[in-house]
C-alpha cells in the first residue's frame, strides 16, 4: 500500500518546497503587473515590470536572508542598468558584437565572488540577452522600460520580504528535513560497505555525491541559523535547531568511524556472521529512523523508534554473550569498541527526535559567544584583490567568462548572419547551459536538449489538435511556474517545462505557431552545440590542476584536525570550539576534494590521462579522514591516558609525512626524507597493559598505524603521479 502511496507523498513534498514557492511568488510577481497593464491598455508597461521580476529572481537561494536581499536588489539594479544602456546601442553587427562580448565577459567574471554573485551575473547575461530581442519596448522610451524592469525588481523585493514575514521558519525546516534525509543516506551508504553489499567504486562514488551534498547543506543551515540568531535573539525554535546541527555533525563523523583499518575490520567480522549480522540490521535500523524523523510533522504526531531501540539492544547483548573461550581478546576488543560506536550514533539519532519534539524541552547549552559561532561560517571575500588575483588565465572563472563572451559573440553573429527568426534564444540557450568545467556543461547541453525535444513534441501535439485560448494560458502560467519549481533539482523537467511555457506563451500572440517551435528547437541545437564545443576547445578547463589544489587544502585541513586531536589527548580537556571548527573544516574540504573527483570523471577520456590516479589519491584521503574521525570520536567517549609516548612518536611521523605530501602536491618535488621509526617505542611499552590500557592501546596504536601508513601512501601515489 506504501508503495502506490509513495508517487502521492513526494508530490505533496514537492507542493510544500521551497522551490516552489518561490516559483508561485516569481509567477505572482510576473503575472499581476501583465494582468493589470492589460486591463488599463498598457500591456507593455506590465510586461516590462513582470521581465523586472524575472531578472531579479535567480539569486533568490537559500542562505542569509541578508545576502539573499541584497542579491535580489543588486540584480534589479543590475538588469536595468544593462537593459538602459543596451537599447542605445546602434543596431548593426559592428557595434552590437564588441558590446555584447565585453558584457557578457564582465557579467560572467563576476562569479568570482561565489555562487550567489554568479546568479547576480546571470540576471545581467539574461537582461543582455533580452536587450537584443526589444521585448515590450514598442510604444516606451528605453528609460522608461528601464525604470520599469527596476520597478519590477523592488516589486518581487517586496513579495520576497513578505513571505519571509510570513513563513520565516520555512526555508530552515526544509534545509534541516533534507539534511537529516542525507545523513540517513550517507549512513546507508556507509553500512553497505560494512556487509559488503557493495564494489568498492559505485560505493565510494555514492558516499562521495551524498557527502559533498549533505556537507553542503550543513553549510547553508550554519548561515541560516547563525543570520537569525543575530535578528531573532536566541528563540527556543533556533536554540533546538542549532542543537540538531551539532548532533548531525557529530552523526557523521561517527558514521565515517572504523575501530581499526576497514580492511582488518572486515576480516574480523566474516568471522562471526551471526553477530555481524545484528550491526548490519541496526544499521539498517538507524538509516530508517533518519528518514521518519525527516518526515515527520511532531505536531502531529511522534516518531516510533522501538526498532531502533530493539535492533541497539540486539546487538549489545550479542557482544555482551562474546567471552575470551569463544573469541579472540583481539576481536572481542573490536566487536566492543564497534558497539560502543554505534551506540553512540544511535544515541546522536535518538537525540535529534528528542530536540525536535516540541513537547519535551531541551536543557543543552550551544555556544553563546557570537564570535565563536562566527568561525563556523564560510565566509566569501569580496574585495577587489579578488577581481585582481582572478584576472589571469590560470583562473577557472576568467576563461569561462571569456569563453563564453567569445561563444555568445559568435552564437550571434551566426544567427543574425543566417537571418535566424530569434538568434537571442541561442544566447539564452548559451548562457544557461555554459558552466566553467566540461562535464556540467556536457551534462546541462544533453539535458537542455531532451527537454527542449520533449517539450515541442508534446507542445506540436496540443496546438495542432486544440485550438483553445483559455487552455493556452493556463497550460502557459503552471508550465511557467513549474520550469522555475524545477530548474534548481532537475534541469531536464525544467526545459521541459520552459519550452512548453514559450510555445503556449507564442501561440496566444501568433498564428504561425509552427514555425516557432522548429526555431525553438534549432536555436537550441545551436546553442547548446556551441557551448559544448566551446568547453571542450576554447581554453578549457580541465579538473586535474583543480583537483590537486583541492587534494593540498584537504591534506592541510586534516593536519589542522590531527594537532588538535592530539592537543585534546595530551591535554585531557573537554572538546572545545577549535576541535569543532578544525573538523568541520577538515570535512567540508573533503566533501570539495569528493565533488571536483566527480566533475573529472565527467571529462573526456583525453584529458583523463591521470583519472585513475588521482581517484586512489581522492580514496586515500577519504580513509584519512575516517582514521582521523575514528581517532577524534575515541578519545571523545573514552578516558585516555595510558601511552602518550607512543601517540606523539607516531604523530610526529604522520605529520612530517603529511607536510611531505604537501609539499609534493604544491613544488611537484619530493623534500629529503628522515628516518623515523615508532615501532621501539610502541614495542616497550606494549607489553606493560592490562583490561582498558590493553584497549586503549590497542586501539589507539591500530589508528595511529592505520594513519601512518595512508600518510606514507600519499607520498607513494604522490611520487608516482609526478614521476
Amino acid at each position: 500500500m506504501s508503495n502506490y502511496l509513495q508517487p502521492f507523498i513526494k508530490i505533496k513534498a514537492f507542493a510544500r518546497s521551497t522551490d516552489f514557492s518561490k516559483a508561485l511568488l516569481i509567477t505572482i510577481g510576473v503575472i499581476a503587473p501583465m494582468m493589470l497593464g492589460y486591463y488599463l491598455d498598457h500591456l507593455s508597461m506590465g510586461i516590462a515590470v513582470g521581465t523586472g521580476v524575472i531578472f531579479s529572481s535567480p539569486s533568490s537561494i537559500s542562505g542569509s536572508l541578508r545576502n539573499k536581499r541584497i542579491g535580489i536588489l543588486l540584480s534589479a539594479l543590475i538588469a536595468t542598468l544593462v537593459s538602459f544602456t543596451g537599447a542605445y546601442i546602434p543596431h548593426s553587427l559592428l557595434f552590437q558584437l564588441p558590446y555584447l562580448g565585453l558584457m557578457t565577459f564582465i557579467l560572467a567574471f563576476l562569479a568570482v565572488y561565489g555562487f550567489r554573485a554568479s546568479l547576480v551575473g546571470f540576471s545581467g547575461l539574461f537582461a543582455l540577452v533580452l536587450s537584443f530581442a526589444n521585448i515590450s519596448s514598442v510604444d516606451m522610451a528605453p528609460y522608461e522600460r528601464s525604470l520599469l524592469i527596476g520597478l519590477g525588481g523592488v516589486l518581487y523585493f517586496v513579495i520576497t520580504a513578505l513571505y519571509d514575514i510570513l513563513a520565516p521558519k520555512k526555508q530552515v525546516d526544509e534545509l534541516l528535513e533534507t539534511a537529516i534525509d542525507l545523513c540517513a543516506g550517507y549512513i546507508e551508504a556507509r553500512g553497505k560497505f560494512l556487509n559488503r553489499s557493495v564494489k568498492r567504486d559505485a560505493g565510494l562514488k555514492k558516499l562521495f555525491a551524498v557527502q559533498s551534498e549533505f556537507n553542503e547543506h550543513l553549510e547553508k543551515l550554519r548561515e541560516i541559523l547563525l543570520d537569525s540568531r543575530h535578528s531573532s535573539g536566541t528563540s527556543s525554535y533556533y536554540r533546538n535547531r542549532f542543537l540538531v546541527l551539532g548532533e548531525l555533525v557529530d552523526l557523521s563523523e561517527l558514521a565515517l568511524t572504523s575501530p581499526i583499518p576497514p580492511v582488518k575490520m572486515h576480516e574480523i567480522l566474516g568471522k562471526y556472521e551471526h553477530s555481524l549480522q545484528a550491526f548490519v540490521h541496526l544499521n539498517r535500523m538507524q538509516t530508517q529512523a533518519l528518514k521518519q524523523i525527516a518526515h515527520t510533522d511532531f505536531k502531529k504526531k511522534k516518531v516510533d523508534l522501538s526498532n531502533l531501540k530493539n535492533a541497539l539492544g540486539q546487538s549489545q547483548e550479542i557482544v555482551s554473550k562474546m567471552n575470551s573461550k569463544e573469541v579472540e581478546s583481539e576481536d572481542y576488543i573490536i566487536f566492543q569498541n564497534l558497539s560502543v560506536l554505534q551506540e553512540n550514533q544511535t544515541q546522536r539519532i535518538l537525540n535529534i527526535a528528542q530536540i525536535l519534539d516540541r513537547n519535551k524541552t531541551d536543557t543543552k547549552n550551544i555556544a553563546t559567544n557570537p564570535k565563536e559561532l562566527e568561525g563556523f561560517i564560510t565566509k566569501q571575500d569580496y574585495s577587489f584583490q579578488i577581481l585582481l588575483n582572478n584576472f589571469t588565465r590560470s583562473s577557472p572563472i576568467f576563461r569561462h567568462a571569456l569563453r563564453i563572451a567569445v561563444v555568445t559573440v559568435l552564437g550571434f553573429g551566426l544567427g543574425s548572419l543566417f537571418k535566424l527568426q530569434n538568434p537571442y534564444w541561442i544566447l539564452l540557450t548559451i548562457i544557461v547551459i555554459m558552466r566553467p568545467s566540461y562535464g556540467l556543461t556536457k551534462e546541462r547541453s544533453k539535458n537542455r536538449i531532451i527537454g527542449t525535444l520533449i517539450g515541442a513534441v508534446l507542445a506540436t501535439l496540443i496546438v495542432y489538435f486544440i485550438r483553445d485560448v483559455m487552455l493556452y494560458r493556463i497550460l502557459a502560467v503552471c508550465s511557467f511556474t513549474m520550469a522555475l519549481a524545477t530548474l534548481q533539482k532537475n534541469y531536464r523537467t525544467a526545459a521541459f517545462f520552459i519550452t512548453l511555457s514559450i510555445i503556449f506563451g507564442y501561440a496566444l500572440l501568433r498564428p504561425d505557431i509552427l514555425n516557432v517551435i522548429q526555431f525553438r528547437v534549432v536555436d537550441t541545437l545551436a546553442g547548446a552545440g556551441l557551448a559544448a564545443l566551446a568547453n571542450f576547445f576554447f581554453w578549457p578547463t580541465r579538473e586535474v590542476k583543480g583537483l590537486k589544489n583541492n587534494l593540498a587544502d584537504s591534506l592541510i585541513a586534516n593536519r589542522n584536525y590531527l594537532e588538535v586531536i592530539s592537543s585534546h589527548y595530551e591535554t585531557k580537556e573537554q572538546i572545545q570550539t577549535q576541535y569543532k571548527l578544525a573538523r568541520k573544516k577538515a570535512f567540508l574540504a573533503t566533501a570539495n576534494l569528493n565533488a571536483a573527483i566527480q566533475r573529472l570523471l565527467q571529462e573526456p577520456a583525453s584529458s583523463g590521462q591521470l583519472t585513475g590516479k588521482l581517484y586512489e589519491l581522492v580514496v586515500l584521503n577519504h580513509a584519512f579522514l575516517g582514521a582521523l574521525a575514528s581517532m577524534g570520536a575515541y578519545l571523545r567517549n573514552h578516558n585516555t591516558t595510558h601511552i602518550e609516548d607512543v601517540f606523539i612518536s607516531y604523530k610526529s611521523q604522520i605529520l612530517q609525512n603529511l607536510d611531505a605530501a604537501i609539499f609534493l602536491i604544491q613544488k611537484n618535488n619530493a623534500p629529503l626524507e628522515s628516518s623515523f621509526s615508532v615501532e621501539s617505542i610502541e614495542d616497550t611499552v606494549a607489553a606493560t597493559y592490562v583490561a582498558d590500557e590493553r584497549n586503549e592501546a590497542h586501539i589507539l596504536t591500530a589508528q595511529l598505524r592505520w594513519l601512518k601508513n595512508l600518510s606514507e601512501d600519499f607520498n607513494k601515489q604522490l611520487k608516482q603521479l609526478n614521476s
